[in-house]
């Protein structure tokens, strides 16, 4: 499953650099970390890594719509909120599939 890992951690990269739907991109990127889980898991746990960083930290219009501060409407607001919460959501899976796979992994070498 290399190349799944290869293709989102390049994926991750570019979500870094592009703005506004860089962070859709890196929900892409999550996505297809999903089925690096085994052969590429070190790929694929670095893209999730830098994409958690790029939703958190480097995407501040993303942050800024989804605060209550400075939402244009309601509905707007509730909007980005799950758009935020979705883009974390398949990261935090991701991480799940790979903890699951590596506890299984583990546990067949016993």
């Amino acid at each position: 499953m290399k190349p799944f890992g290869i293709a989102a951690l390049v994926l991750s990269f570019i979500a870094v650099i592009t703005p506004l739907v860089g962070v859709y991109i890196a929900g892409l990127a999550g996505i297809l970390a999903f089925f690096s889980a085994g052969g590429g898991t070190t790929f694929g746990v670095s893209a999730v890594i830098i994409n958690i960083v790029n939703i958190l930290f480097l995407s501040p219009s993303l942050i800024m719509t989804a605060s209550d501060e400075f939402a244009i409407n309601a509905s707007h607001q509730d909007q980005s909120q799950i758009n935020f919460t979705i883009l974390l959501l398949i990261q935090l899976i991701a991480i799940t599939v790979f903890v699951v796979k590596w506890f299984i992994s583990k546990r067949t070498s016993l």
